[in-house]
């Protein structure tokens, strides 16, 4: 845990030489908030890690099996933060293109299932659309990209917006 009280972890935007980008759907657990849920490769930040970037490689191979110790990391995108969940999780997503295709090995206790989406699908703004997400004894409506039965909301769609408009010419 961080000096604010906040969990810190670390996520990687891997993107392919023919510019997929891969998400994971969570496995199911009942202690998870994320349970089931489409998301990016990473996780916790360890003591052991070398940096919040090394967590964001760390996790990537442990959770999909990709290496990217040799592949540079193209930059740091800017933190998002988790509703007001206790502790909250402060997440920071790093940026990979790889020059090389990628051999997928899923951790199934961590990983369901491995989805790559076009950046060109992402841009163009297909999927785009609402849903409502039941939050207590209230329902919100949330925005979201729903792509091959898949839904991206939430953290990773704030990741994702980010990296779309970072790209938009």
């Amino acid at each position: 845990m961080g000096m604010d009280g906040a969990r810190h972890a670390a996520v990687a935007v891997v993107i392919r030489p023919n510019f997929d980008v891969v998400f994971i759907r969570r496995a199911e657990h009942e202690k998870d908030p994320w349970s089931g849920h489409m998301a990016l490769p990473g996780g916790r930040v360890d003591p052991s890690d070398s940096s919040v970037e090394g967590a964001a490689r760390r996790e990537t191979h442990e959770e999909i099996g990709v290496d990217l110790r040799n592949t540079r990391c193209l930059g740091q995108m800017s933190q998002v933060a988790s509703p007001a969940l206790t502790p909250r999780v402060v997440v920071t997503p790093f940026v990979f293109a790889l020059d090389f295709e990628p051999e997928v090995q899923i951790d199934r206790s961590e990983v369901a299932s491995v989805h790559w989406f076009g950046l060109e699908r992402l841009l163009s703004g297909e999927g785009r659309s609402m849903f409502d997400y039941q939050y207590g004894d209230r329902v919100l409506r949330l925005p979201c990209i729903d792509l091959d039965g898949q839904r991206i909301w939430g953290m990773t769609l704030r990741i994702v917006d980010e990296l779309i408009e970072r790209l938009s010419p």
